[in-house]
Order: structure tokens, then C-alpha cells, then sequence
């Protein structure tokens, strides 16, 4: 990252605010009863504030200043809705371990051990099936809201044409779901249920780091050669 800029404090004052808001014990109750009686439109919101900053930090990384990534309100809109996606797999696939311990049908012991155990397999269950399809729905609309910034009028075809599809294979699918997702969405499940979604959007600032540099590594790598 370059030197420090007025937007750096902006975005660090934005994620404490809202880290104080989800942890202070007066607004924390606010929060836990609106989850509670509005889990979509929190995911929603979750996911439309947090994913996106986790995007611009992205970028801010990358290029080093504050930029408006193109189609920021298609952008939104595209992390709020992924954001009330996550909040239903994320009940379903957990209501599915669960029912599936109980008739025996996974092996998972009792007390910690089964509390572990169920979380991992919700995670491995949950990024072996629904993540890639997820993860791949994800880079296309990305592509076609790209290509639609750069007024390119996309087809279907163009926008799937697009699509870096060897990279995601190699990348996202290899190396994100074995040694990132699973482990990390295991220890979400751990999570009270209010905290889970508010988990995984935060997780995807932290994804977004990791993304910006593997792709330092990659340009390092092709100058090298």
C-alpha cells in the first residue's frame, strides 16, 4: 500500500463504526433482534456495506489510491443480493447437517467433539456444492457489469467468453475452497446463528486482501520469466 490518504482513515473509521455497532452491548441488542425478525434484509445489508468496502479496499491495494470500481451501485446491489443468498444456505445447509447427525447418517460423536463436527461438515458439504456454483455465478455477473461500464452491450456468450475460466479453476476452486473456505466457514458454524452471515462478510474483506496479493505474486512471477 502507498502513503497514507484521507480515504484510508475514512474506511477505517467507517469499520470501526460499524464494529461498534455489532459489539457494544447497547446497540448490540438492536442488532441480534433485527437479525432475528429480518435475517434477508440484514444479509442484505450486511453484505451490500461490508463486501463492498472489502472491494474498494481491494482496489485501493492494487492501484494504490481510492477509486470508484465501475458499476459501484450494480456492484452493491449484486453483494446485497449474495448476501441474502448466503443467509438462506447458510440456515439450510446447517439445518441439513443437523438433521442428517441426528438420524445418524454422519458419524459425530457427542458434546465439543459433535459441536465441531457438525460445523465442519456443514462447511465442507456447503463449499463442495453450493460454492463453486456460487463463486462462478459471482465472476460472471462481475464480467458482465465490467463489460456493460465499458458500454459493451455483452451477450451471454460474451460475458461467459470472458470469463478468466482457467484462473477460477486453478485459483478460486483449487486453492480458496480446500485451504480458505472450508476451514474458515468451519469456524463460522461455530458462530451463534445471528453472527454467521455477519461473519462471512467481514470474511470477504479479508478475502479480498488475499486475492490482491496472489495477484502480486502472479505479475511477479511473469516479469520474472
Amino acid at each position: 500500500m502507498k502513503k497514507f490518504q484521507t480515504g484510508d482513515a475514512i474506511w477505517m473509521a467507517m469499520l470501526t463504526g460499524i464494529t461498534l455497532f455489532f459489539t457494544l452491548p447497547a446497540t448490540n441488542e438492536i442488532f441480534t433482534n433485527l437479525t432475528a425478525d429480518y435475517p434477508f434484509v440484514m444479509g442484505f445489508l450486511k453484505f451490500a456495506i461490508l463486501a463492498t468496502m472489502g472491494e474498494l479496499l481491494a482496489l485501493r491495494l492494487t492501484c494504490g489510491i481510492w477509486k470508484r470500481p465501475p458499476g459501484l451501485a450494480a456492484r452493491i446491489f449484486v453483494w446485497g443480493l449474495i448476501g441474502i443468498t448466503i443467509t438462506f444456505m447458510f440456515s439450510f445447509f446447517s439445518s441439513g447437517v443437523a438433521a442428517m447427525i441426528d438420524k445418524g447418517y454422519l458419524p459425530a460423536g457427542s458434546g465439543g467433539l459433535k459441536t465441531f463436527l457438525q460445523a465442519f461438515y456443514t462447511s465442507l458439504i456447503m463449499n463442495l456444492t453450493f460454492g463453486p456454483v456460487f463463486m462462478a455465478a459471482h465472476r460472471v455477473s462481475d464480467t458482465y457489469i465490467d463489460m456493460c461500464a465499458a458500454r459493451k452491450k455483452p451477450r451471454g456468450v460474451d460475458v461467459i467468453a470472458a470469463v478468466n475460466w482457467e484462473g477460477f479453476v486453478n485459483f478460486v476452486v483449487a486453492k480458496t475452497i480446500p485451504f480458505w473456505w472450508i476451514p474458515i466457514h468451519t469456524l463460522t458454524f461455530l458462530l451463534p446463528g445471528e453472527y454467521r452471515v455477519l461473519a462471512a462478510a467481514y470474511l470477504s474483506i479479508i478475502l479480498g486482501v488475499i486475492l490482491v496479493y496472489a495477484r502480486g505474486r502472479k505479475a511477479q512471477k511473469s516479469e520474472a520469466q
